[in-house]
């Protein structure tokens, strides 16, 4: 988590269940607070938390799962219907261990996200993909 003390925090705001920080190089970093069960209800109130913080202006994701955050089914499913509203550009999911790397990329490759999603297991080359598909997205 090093690597993030080099952006200054624009703006934040908490719901129950994440932390959201406005980052100086314009990436929104997400992060699940421990020991999270996110529901249906906490996943709509986390979506509009982000629509709200974004001005529902799309931007690059950082995601930390964090320790111990399950997300029951029904807020999957949620997740997938609102991903094509959501003002998400592109999303780097960082992952603390193997086990959770596994079950994200099996759950990407199944489930096919709309958003650009990749998993990686530290912040750093994560932020350099992330930053890669800004490069991108400006050029074109």
């Amino acid at each position: 988590m090093d690597v993030l003390k080099r952006y200054e925090i624009i703006k934040e705001f908490c719901t129950n269940t994440v932390r959201l920080r406005l980052l100086s190089n314009g990436i929104i970093h997400y992060s699940f607070l421990p020991n999270s069960i996110v529901c249906e209800v906490e996943h709509q109130i986390n979506h509009d938390a982000i629509v709200n913080f974004t001005q529902n202006i799309k931007h690059f994701f950082l995601v930390d799962s964090g320790e111990f955050v399950d997300l029951t089914p029904e807020a999957r499913t949620l997740v997938r219907k609102l991903e094509e509203i959501a003002p998400i550009a592109a999303r780097a999911v960082v992952v603390q261990t193997l086990a959770e790397r596994i079950l994200m990329n099996f759950y990407i490759t199944f489930h096919k996200p709309i958003v650009s999603t990749k998993v990686f297991s530290n912040h750093e080359t994560a932020l350099e993909w992330i930053e890669n598909k800004k490069a991108l997205t400006i050029s074109n």
